[in-house]
């Protein structure tokens, strides 16, 4: 059974807004009720501060202009206008700090539950999923999702608030006729609105694609760096990178031409209001109206003030679009439940290391049969071997006793015990592997060795010195403080692997498997690795995956593997004695035939 990657480059819904996607990341700031409160009441504290300041101009303005001028008044009003400006503007600041803190903080909620969600899933969704594309949804899109607390929802509310309680007080103060002759041209603004939304949706959508189509070819370009140069790809890949980027320019741009369609017009708009707002009042003024200039004054700054808020919809619509399509994708990992490994409850802490293979098969997809019906036991404390030729299936095994993949045909036991009844954290703790391909992190050599666990000093070195690498150890610039870099750069392909042996031993486990270990290595490297080998197999279940079959010469058993299928089991002896397919490699290695 095969785990299928999710389609992370498309668009989970088509709707322009999404209420069921809004709703569940609303939910990751329930553990923030209190300052998610204070940052709402702000927003209806500033809403009807707005509607202020009309008010007092209206009022400064026919005091300081009527028969006489009532100076007394105008100075009053003017020190009230100057007190709301200030109290809306601690008011903002306030606004503005919290809700980009509450943004902070639920991305800091939701990116660690999501890596903590990764940690978690099938090794074969790793193995089809491009990495940059993963790294976009951690980073990239968790930070967007932030834009929803910071410059979407709580700002989205609090225009709306302000819009609504603006257009209220408007009828309130002034001839109804007036206000709606003014905003006549609402209508307009709302159906360029819902034009702007629905098209700038898929506008981010492709943008967000493209965004993760750049990290993965970035990401995938810089980790094989040392292929492109070799093979002279540079401008091959250059050009490439550029057709790339060119899609994200694309996607953008097309953003851009909405926008440039859509300000304007709003603007357009709120002259329009004005024009109308000045000719219906002087219309009324000059036919004996009771209309002052005062009114007229506050009317268009109402209109300004009303206008912004709109304005700024578009800017906040797009910034909780962008803010949904990032969440849509990153929801949708934290909420696939079909991804995660699948673990038993069955835990031990003296595992003894018999292992149990009955009736095994396994395929990656209907067509491809790699394991045909395997049967083998290795009892506590042997060395078994797994040799064969490149595609026959060892690596498979290997992956099947991690409990990578789901056993589909047959069982896999452990001290009696199957496999899919083990919890994961139990069985991998008393499981090491070593690989052909090591990978270490950019870190000293004492966190790669005790990935961060308590383990002292003295106790590495006393490992080393037992494997025969504390020489080794000591040559490195600063010993165990040494950073090795990403992926071990630092360090050669045996010596990388020699860290790995080191990492095997300290955990003590009792099944070890070694998966090509030994393999392209220089004859110091694999002098050190032959007695760091010895001393993790002794006393303890190993399993040694290898093509030179000079490491396995001694094993207490030999399982032949071909084409997916157990040809052939025995020690090296028998093996050799019987004339079979490990005699033909034996030949092929050490005589050279056939070109082996």
């Amino acid at each position: 059974m095969s785990v299928k990657s999710p389609n992370t480059s498309s668009s989970v819904s088509g709707k322009a807004f999404d209420w069921n996607v809004l709703s569940m990341v609303i939910a990751y700031a329930k553990p923030y009720k209190g300052q998610t409160f204070i940052s709402l009441i702000l927003s209806i504290l500033l809403g009807l501060l707005a509607t202020v300041r009309p008010i007092l101009i209206r009022d400064g303005v026919d005091s300081a202009v009527m028969e006489g001028g009532d100076l007394v008044t105008l100075w009053y009003a003017m020190a009230l206008l100057f007190l709301a400006l200030f109290l809306e503007a601690i008011g903002q600041f306030i606004f503005i700090y919290s809700t980009n803190d509450l943004g902070a903080r639920v991305i800091k909620d939701i990116r660690i539950k999501l890596f903590g969600h990764l940690l978690n899933f099938r090794i074969p969704f790793f193995d089809k999923t491009p990495i940059g594309t993963l790294v976009t949804r951690t980073v990239s899109d968790v930070e967007t999702m932030s834009e929803i607390f910071s410059n979407g929802l709580l700002v989205i509310f609090g225009d709306l608030f302000k819009i609504i309680v603006m257009i209220s007080v408007m009828f309130f103060l002034f001839d109804p006729s007036l206000v709606i002759i003014s905003l006549s041209v609402i209508p307009l603004l709302y159906i360029a609105t819902r034009w702007f939304q629905r098209n700038i949706k898929a506008v981010f959508t492709d943008v967000r694609n493209e965004v993760a189509s750049l990290n993965s070819f970035v990401q995938e370009r810089l980790t094989g760096m040392s292929v492109v140069q070799l093979f002279t790809r540079e401008k091959i890949e250059a050009d490439r990178f550029k057709i790339i980027n060119a899609k994200h320019r694309d996607a953008n741009i097309r953003g851009i031409w909405y926008f440039s369609l859509f300000l304007p017009f709003i603007d357009m708009l709120s002259a329009l209001s004005i024009g109308l707002a000045i000719w219906y009042g002087g219309l009324k003024a000059s036919n004996g109206g009771d209309v002052t200039i005062g009114d007229l004054t506050a009317l268009i700054v109402f209109i300004n003030l009303l206008y912004r808020p709109l304005r700024q919809l578009a800017d906040r619509f797009n910034t909780l679009q962008m803010g949904m399509v990032a969440s849509e994708r990153v929801l949708k990992l934290i909420n696939d439940n079909s991804l995660p490994e699948v673990s038993g409850e069955f835990s031990k802490e003296n595992v003894q290391g018999n292992v149990e293979v009955t009736n095994l098969s396994f395929s990656y997809s209907q067509k491809e049969v790699v394991l045909n019906n395997i049967n083998f036991i290795i009892p506590e404390g042997q060395t078994c071997a797994l040799v064969g030729a490149t595609g026959s299936g060892k690596s498979t095994l290997v992956h099947l006793l991690l409990g990578y993949y789901p056993i589909q045909h047959g069982k896999i036991s452990l001290d009696g015990i199957e496999l899919d009844k083990w919890s994961l954290e139990s069985l991998r703790t008393n499981i090491s592997l070593v690989q052909q391909d090591v990978f270490l992190f950019s870190d000293s050599v004492r966190n790669n060795v005790t990935l961060h666990r308590k383990i002292s000093d003295d106790i590495i070195w006393d490992a080393a010195e037992s494997m025969g690498i504390k020489e080794f150890l000591i040559s490195l610039p600063g010993g165990l403080d040494y950073d090795v870099k990403e992926r071990g750069g630092m360090l050669s392909t045996g010596q990388r692997q020699l860290l790995a042996f080191l990492r095997a031993y300290l955990r003590d486990p009792a099944l070890l498997i070694l998966d090509e270990a030994t393999s392209s290595i220089d004859s110091q490297a694999e002098k050190w690795i032959q007695q760091a080998t010895r001393s993790l197999t002794r006393g303890r279940t190993s399993i040694v995956v290898a093509h030179r079959l000079a490491t396995v010469l001694n094993a207490d058993q030999i399982i032949v593997l071909d084409k997916g299928k157990l040809v052939e089991i025995g020690n090296h002896e028998d093996l050799l004695k019987a004339g079979g397919f490990y005699t033909n490699l034996f030949e092929k290695q050490f005589f050279g035939r056939d070109g082996f």
